[in-house]
């Protein structure tokens, strides 16, 4: 039976904290709190949770499509396997989650706090992470195509292999994190800042890094094929066996960077500076 109001709900819960498999489709739930409670496989689409508080709950597999979760807080929370696609965690606190393998697809996560999630292998495609602030969260291997991540911030976090095609990065901040092999083609990184960030064999084929902030970070055997760095800021970054066809580095700031190895055929460098660059084997023609 479906429930319809706080009440009810919150009475089925007292009875019986294992609700595995139940329908609670498009409830009004506003401001509940919820400990330790099995979710798992249930159907909230559609319903209303905003401003509520939830611990310890197992909402696995479950379809949470088109729910509103603004402004409610998370901790030790399972969303593994769960379906959120269209759901709303705009202002949302997130501490110790786990949403590997879920698809949260056009999903609604600005300004969120985000501390500690896993979000493994999930589908945040076509997102909006605006002003969210990530920190020490794993998103290795997410699909992320997309997204609106413009002035977010994301601190001492995993983002192996992320797939970050067409998404708006700018003007934001990136801290101790790890791009190795991640994949940000065609992305709007503009006059955003990277320290001490891992960019190792990612590719920004065609990605947008004007007025970028980029100093003493790891760039090697990145594909920069056609990026748009100029007037970027890249002092003393590792930039060895990078690929730079055709980009334009205009004004850029190479000094005490390493560049040993990489190619820049048909790359503009005008007015950029190379002082005490690494130029061993660079490929300038």
């Amino acid at each position: 039976m479906i429930m319809s109001n706080v009440d009810e709900f919150l009475e089925k819960i007292r009875s019986n904290k294992d609700q595995e498999g139940g329908n609670f489709k498009s409830l009004q739930l506003k401001g509940i709190s919820l400990n330790a409670v099995k979710l798992a496989n249930t159907l909230f689409d559609g319903a209303d949770l905003e401003s509520s508080e939830f611990s310890e709950v197992d909402f696995s597999n479950a379809n949470l499509n088109n729910v509103s979760f603004r402004k409610a807080k998370f901790k030790d929370v399972d969303f593994s396997g769960a379906q959120l696609n269209d759901s709303n965690f705009q202002d949302a606190l997130l501490v110790n989650c786990n949403f590997k393998n879920a698809s949260l697809e056009n999903g609604a996560l600005n300004s969120a706090t985000i501390k500690n999630c896993d979000f493994k292998g999930s589908n945040l495609n076509h997102s909006n992470f605006f002003s969210a602030k990530i920190n020490q969260c794993d998103l290795s291997f997410v699909r992320l195509m997309y997204g609106y991540l413009r002035n977010i911030e994301i601190t001492d976090s995993q983002l192996k292999g992320i797939n970050l095609r067409g998404s708006d990065l700018s003007f934001s901040k990136f801290q101790e994190t790890d791009f190795t092999g991640s994949v940000l083609k065609y992305t709007d990184i503009n006059s955003s800042t990277f320290k001490k960030v891992d960019l190792t064999n990612a590719n920004l084929v065609g990605a947008e890094m004007k007025d970028a902030h980029c100093q003493k970070n790891i760039i090697k055997e990145a594909n920069l094929e056609g990026v748009d760095l100029t007037y970027a800021d890249l002092e003393g970054s590792n930039l060895q066996n990078a690929f730079l066809l055709e980009a334009n580095l205009h004004g850029a700031n190479l000094s005490n960077a390493n560049l040993k190895d990489a190619y820049f055929v048909d790359a503009n460098i005008s007015k950029a500076n190379t002082t005490g660059a690494n130029l061993e084997n660079t490929i300038l023609q």
